[in-house]
């Protein structure tokens, strides 16, 4: 059998040529184009856990509450106890003093703010009034002493009571530290007033900022 070997003419080279490049660009793009889509994809799923973690943060870090009382000069807020009112202040070293509407006998002070001095602890307060307690000859009992956490802020908490002559006095004072700022917050009732009025005072001193 006599094999036919076929020339092909330059016209028809060009045109398998032309072909051939032309399907391997269309590999090509195709290609490109499947990565081009799965990388959008990629990147919009990014985006979506991105936004996520966002709004998630937004959520967790909301703005916190306002105060029903703010002192801007002093830099603090805290909401009094239910029923008290802002009192009529004339002594340098208050900053504020809330009362019952009924009474007299029961107050809320905040203290002017100072600055605790380098080294000093801020449970100090509470040893200087022991101190003064003592040599003052007062029958005093110290009731209740210790470290404690307002909004993130130290805190030391003292409570006492006191015999005076138409009875016993109960005192809880609470130094809080703002940076080394000391804001000293004293709440002073009759023992029998203490009691009714100690979880509303002790919900005041916790929304101290």
């Amino acid at each position: 059998m006599k094999r036919v070997h076929l020339k092909l003419s330059n016209d028809a080279w060009e045109e398998k040529n032309t072909y051939n490049k032309g399907l391997e660009a269309w590999f090509y793009t195709r290609e490109y184009s499947l990565r081009h889509e799965s990388m959008k994809k990629i990147f919009g799923l990014m985006g979506m856990i991105l936004l996520c973690i966002l709004l998630a943060g937004c959520t967790q870090h909301t703005t916190p509450a306002s105060r029903a009382y703010t002192n801007d000069f002093y830099g603090f807020s805290l909401d009094p106890p239910a029923g008290w009112q802002q009192t009529q202040n004339n002594d340098n070293d208050v900053a504020v003093r809330f009362s019952p509407q009924n009474t007299t006998n029961a107050s809320l002070i905040i203290a002017v703010p100072f600055t605790l001095s380098e080294g000093r602890a801020l449970s100090t307060f509470a040893d200087q009034t022991e101190e003064n307690l003592l040599a003052s000859g007062a029958d005093y009992s110290i009731v209740h002493r210790d470290w404690l956490t307002i909004a993130d802020l130290q805190a030391y908490e003292l409570a006492y009571t006191y015999e005076q002559n138409d009875g016993t006095e109960y005192v809880k004072q609470v130094a809080v530290l703002k940076t080394r700022t000391v804001y000293l917050i004293t709440f002073t009732a009759s023992e029998p007033l203490a009691e009714q009025y100690l979880t509303e005072v002790d919900q005041s001193i916790g929304s101290f900022l």
